[in-house]
């Protein structure tokens, strides 16, 4: 009865489009290949028919695992792990399917194994895709966060340079004076030596914030706040923005601290550009920690208003954009979103909330990111 049944369910998926089904003896030939087979692999059922299964469809770096497979199916009884696999094309390309194995025991001295196979390359193409697309949006994005950061220095290089200039004019002047002294010159020249460290502490800030960086390390929570703060002092200077920080200086974390640091970055400079089209006369961005047992949580508001509540759920969206409205928050959440969930394994999520600050109550957006805490 069982073995009737299995018949009749094999009878009813060899007649389902796009489902390969083959049979192999104990000695890996082909006893059975639908049509769905040939669709898939290229082969006939005349071309198939007494081949081998590893001169047809499986790939050379496979050859060795399917052998002791089908032999420890027949022999040991030991079921073959159903997954995804890629096979091999009659053509030499690849072909991407999802496959399952099932023995039938027709008699003890010939049992035959069907493999029943789903064609997944389209499914693969749109992954493909999709990666793609997403490496483009973090591209373009990294782009507009460099076009920022060379803003961000020429804002923070002004002054000093003005120093060093002005430095190096008054020698001349005063050495053309003949007036210049020992004491003049080594005050000037520690203005310019002064001027060029900070310059150059500037470029060392920025640049170890966009180096490569593939693994994760520990890093002080409080101190990578710090850093994003740093990268874009000339925004929160020239558009007078407080910044409050509230963060315990102790909390290691283990992660991409690149990662976060852009994700920061994203978040403030919506609060900027919220206040650039708001006219709040005291402006202010609070950033604050807490640590539970296993987690962190990163919250920073701000008192701009807040966030629309008709699109305030729609704001992690990937085509979500309000350039357009004065609301606006930018594209730079759904990254954001992204890198804080594929590559922190946490969370982020926004609300609108009201606060009192300096016995003074302020509505606006508050975004908590959740990173998980290991002791």
């Amino acid at each position: 009865m069982i073995q009737e049944n299995e018949k009749k369910f094999l009878d009813l998926i060899c007649k389902v489009p796009n489902v390969a089904v083959q049979g192999y003896d104990k000695n890996r030939r082909v006893i059975y290949w639908n049509k769905a087979s040939q669709e898939i692999y290229g082969y006939t059922k005349e071309d198939a028919m007494g081949n081998r299964v590893e001169d047809l469809i499986i790939p050379d770096f496979m050859i060795e695992e399917v052998i002791q497979n089908i032999k420890d199916c027949h022999e040991k009884k030991i079921d073959i792990p159903s997954g995804e696999l890629k096979l091999k094309h009659k053509n030499g390309s690849t072909v991407y399917v999802s496959s399952s194995h099932v023995m039938l025991y027709n008699d003890t001295s010939s049992p035959e194994l069907f493999c029943i196979d789903i064609d997944i390359n389209e499914q693969k193409k749109q992954e493909k895709e999709l990666k793609e697309k997403n490496l483009i949006l973090q591209e373009k994005s990294k782009m507009a966060d460099i076009g920022k950061m060379i803003e961000n220095i020429s804002h923070q290089w002004k002054q000093p340079l003005q120093m060093v200039s002005s430095a190096v004019c008054g020698i001349k002047l005063v050495n053309d004076l003949n007036k210049l002294d020992k004491k003049y010159l080594i005050s000037s020249l520690d203005t310019v030596e002064k001027n060029i460290q900070y310059m150059s502490n500037t470029i060392d800030l920025f640049g170890n914030y966009y180096k490569k960086n593939e693994s994760k390390t520990e890093y002080n929570i409080s101190t990578i706040i710090k850093m994003s703060l740093e990268l874009i002092k000339s925004y929160t200077r020239k558009y007078k923005i407080n910044v409050i920080i509230n963060v315990e200086e102790k909390i290691i974390h283990r992660g991409y601290q690149n990662h976060l640091i852009q994700v920061l970055i994203n978040i403030i400079t919506n609060s900027i550009e919220a206040f650039k089209n708001r006219d709040i006369k005291e402006k202010y961005i609070f950033l604050s920690t807490i640590k539970k047992k296993n987690e962190i949580q990163l919250i920073l508001k701000d008192n701009a208003n807040g966030i629309d509540e008709n699109i305030i759920d729609n704001v992690f969206e990937e085509k979500f954009t309000t350039k357009k409205d004065k609301n606006t928050r930018g594209i730079g959440l759904f990254l954001s979103k992204k890198l804080i969930k594929d590559s922190m394994s946490g969370d982020i999520s926004v609300k609108n909330s009201t606060f009192t600050y300096s016995k003074k109550s302020y509505k606006g957006a508050e975004f908590i990111i959740k990173l998980p805490y290991e002791h």
